[in-house]
């Protein structure tokens, strides 16, 4: 028979975990107090997840844990001594975000299911495939693939995949969003996210406003609910279905659990006949629409690629549920954790210790001995005394389905033996029914982090070497920065000075190569300056992207003029290694080094070298350079942050799609304080970027760099214009001579870092 979909229910708490057993989940996934990606769910702490873990083999089921954030390098060792006792007890798999973390989980916990989460932004059967070599077993992919895209992914690469199926949406693609930490100081990627999609904004197009003044929820997308669609998701080959929810009450976790699971078992039990019976019941649907939803319930992106109809729009109506459908939830599925039925025999014979033996249905049996049994001087004990103690199984997992008591002679024994009997019997018990899961303390992996200290204690001695001249690597994103970077160079040229960027490396957006320019000539002449040319790759390649840029850019004859590729995701990582060997690779900030098991992790990938990310502090920056001797990581000091990378669009979103023209746009989105953020319409992959409202700027803070022993620099140009390109440059080639070229700036996180 082939196996059947998980069904896999969020837990917050205890009693959520709980509820979402009772209601028919076959695995839990939740966090601990530490790591995971909902810093303000309750979560649990030690002794609760232990008990977790027990009582889901108990039943068959799983338990996987949450580890799903980036870790700062003190963070790490301190990840593997919180999983070890979890791994002893038998979890069955981790979800993880962070390269660092599957880097090193992968050496201590050998046989630890790894599941990549949703936060690595898998889009394709590309990234899968390089997980998967790296001992990954299970992908949660975006949230914003298709049907088709997902199936195309199972069908090329072995390897299990999990699906959300109901719950709250992201406008962003989950791991590529920095609006909480930037505006906030509340990292997404460090589980603090503030939720600044949810806040109202206007939409200005051509000095326009295009939103409706009460349709101002433009990135608040409706929940997911799909189903609908159970199954042709089920056919797609989709190993389990998950419930978003860690942050969200019982009564959510056991309705929204208990109709997925009636709904899943009606599939298979019809054969996958959908023809015969599969029809969502209007009741079903409208208690899915009352269980803590915004507004409304939507299919999310398994059958179209955006459009204004995900989105709330109008102030979002939370809704929880009236009071009769939570009384019923509640009577059904919040009360006493399910029971596992046992059967029991007893025998107290006079003069003999008492023994009980106890057997679960699929067999498992164990027999203790308990104190002498001695002679009644007064009153012999009777079989519904005994009963009474020894079917009070209380706070255990088990109910005595049946208990059969054999008396031989003239017994007494007193109830503290028989609750002592009794309680040694169930523990007993359930030990042997955990010990199948539990594994060994003396892993090979204790030895290795021992070993990894070692080498940390190491390492800490070791001096980095100092390059002594600082170089820039500029990247543009049209036409008009490229005209902008050239005509700085011959600037510079007909001054004759000494002082001046040393411009090393030049990265072209392959967006640049879909405008109708001759950029040959410019190409020429930077090779002929001795500049490095590079190509920049969107953050987020998905199929019909990565065919694209296979078609009209890298197979076109000017490839041969660069020397190296920028990729920021692990598609065109997998891919370009493969098919572009011939090309230097670079990873940029969006591809995570926040630890040196990730820059151990992407060296090993092919990368030359790396962008250190955004939330990193000046003290991070320290740390890895003393620590990673051949680390020479780049450091932006000047852009515009990417604060989003959406398949939404803000212009389909508006005015019913009316201001869509096919062509590449800015849009601004207007937020409660009047800052203006800049929107980029990407109409060739039908994607935003939206951009911090002021620039980011490390001019101030050079020469601490160059003390720090950072010397190789970058600027990002994206949304400026030519004549701001050039003033840029300008400025950060003569600071001390010329006026600060923005009004408002922010270091970001140079100077704390993110929590």
């Amino acid at each position: 028979m082939k196996k059947q979909v998980e069904l896999l229910a969020p837990a917050g708490n205890l009693q959520c975990f709980y509820a979402a057993m009772n209601a028919g989940a076959d695995a839990v996934y939740l966090g601990g107090d530490k790591f995971g990606a909902r810093a303000y769910a309750d979560n649990f702490n030690k002794e609760e997840l232990l008990e977790a873990i027990d009582y889901a083999h108990l039943f068959h089921k799983k338990v996987y844990l949450t580890l799903n954030t980036l870790l700062k390098e003190e963070e790490l060792l301190q990840a593997v001594d919180y999983v070890r006792p979890f791994y002893e007890a038998g979890l069955d798999g981790v979800i993880i975000q962070d390269f660092g973390v599957l880097s090193l989980f992968k050496k201590q916990f050998p046989d630890l299911e790894l599941h990549a989460s949703t936060q690595m932004t898998i889009t394709g059967k590309e990234g899968a495939l390089l997980l998967k070599k790296y001992g990954v077993c299970r992908i949660v992919p975006a949230r914003e693939l298709s049907i088709e895209e997902i199936k195309e992914i199972k069908d090329h690469v072995d390897m299990e995949l999990e699906v959300f199926i109901h719950g709250a949406m992201c406008y962003a693609y989950s791991g590529q969003c920095l609006f909480s930490s930037m505006l906030g100081g509340r990292s997404g990627n460090r589980g603090r996210c503030a939720g600044p999609c949810r806040l109202p904004y206007d939409a200005y197009y051509q000095g326009k406003q295009i939103n409706r003044q009460k349709e101002q929820y433009l990135l608040s997308l409706k929940d997911l609910c799909a189903i609908s669609l159970l199954p042709r998701l089920i056919e797609a080959g989709i190993d389990s279905f998950k419930i978003e929810g860690r942050m969200k009450s019982p009564e959510y976790v056991a309705g929204v659990t208990s109709i997925y699971r009636k709904y899943i078992d009606r599939y298979y039990q019809n054969g996958g006949n959908v023809r015969e019976g599969f029809q969502i019941e209007e009741k079903d649907m409208e208690l899915l629409k009352k269980l803590y939803i915004r507004s409304d319930l939507e299919k999310g992106y398994f059958e179209k690629h955006n459009g204004s109809s995900m989105v709330t729009l109008l102030k979002p109506c939370y809704q929880t549920g009236g009071k009769e459908e939570l009384e019923e939830i509640s009577s059904s599925f919040l009360k006493e954790p399910g029971k596992l039925p046992i059967e029991g025999h007893i025998l107290l014979k006079e003069g003999q210790p008492a023994e009980l033996f106890i057997k679960t249905k699929a067999g498992t049996s164990i027999c203790v001995k308990g104190s002498l049994v001695q002679t009644a001087s007064n009153r012999p004990v009777d079989e519904e005394a005994v009963k009474k103690q020894i079917q009070k199984t209380g706070g255990t997992p088990f109910i005595f389905k049946s208990l059969e008591i054999l008396l031989e002679g003239s017994c007494f024994i007193s109830v503290k033996e028989l609750n002592d009997l009794r309680r040694l019997a169930l523990k007993e018990l359930s030990f042997k029914l955990s010990e199948p899961f539990r594994r060994s303390g003396n892993s090979m992996g204790q030895a290795e982090e021992t070993a990894g200290k070692q080498e940390i204690k190491r390492k800490d001695c070791i001096e980095k070497e100092i390059y002594p001249t600082e170089t820039y690597h500029i990247v543009v994103s049209n036409y008009e920065q490229l005209v902008a970077v050239m005509d700085f160079f011959n600037e510079q040229e007909r001054d004759g000075e000494k002082q001046c960027l040393q411009i090393k490396k030049l990265s072209i957006s392959s967006d640049l190569f879909r405008m109708k320019k001759n950029i040959l000539p410019f190409l020429e002449q930077f090779r002929e300056k001795g500049v490095e040319l590079s190509v920049a790759f969107p953050r987020v390649v998905r199929r019909n992207t990565l065919k694209g840029l296979k078609e009209h850019i890298l197979n076109r004859p000017e490839m041969c003029m660069f020397s190296s590729f920028l990729t920021g995701n692990l598609e065109l990582l997998e891919y370009l290694k493969e098919n572009h060997p011939d090309k230097a690779l670079y990873g940029d900030y969006s591809l995570y080094c926040f630890n040196r098991e990730a820059y151990g992790f992407l060296k090993e990938q092919g990368l030359s070298n790396i962008c250190m990310p955004y939330e990193w502090s000046r003290h991070e920056m320290i740390g890895m350079l003393r620590k990673e001797p051949d680390f020479a990581g780049e450091c932006i000091v000047y852009s515009y942050i990417p604060l989003m990378e959406s398949a939404g669009c803000i212009l389909k979103t508006t005015g019913n799609g009316s201001y869509c023209n096919g062509k590449e746009n800015m849009v601004f989105l207007k937020d409660r304080y009047k800052k203006n953020l800049p929107v980029l319409v990407h109409c060739d992959r039908c994607e935003n970027t939206i951009y911090n409202s002021i620039p980011y700027s490390l001019h101030k803070e050079i020469d601490v760099l160059k003390q720090m022993g950072v010397f190789r620099f970058r600027m990002d140009f994206t949304i400026e214009t030519k004549e701001q390109t050039m003033e840029r440059l300008q400025y950060f080639r003569k600071k001390e001579k010329r006026q600060q070229p923005f009004s408002e700036f922010t270091k970001g996180h140079f100077g704390k870092g993110v929590e």
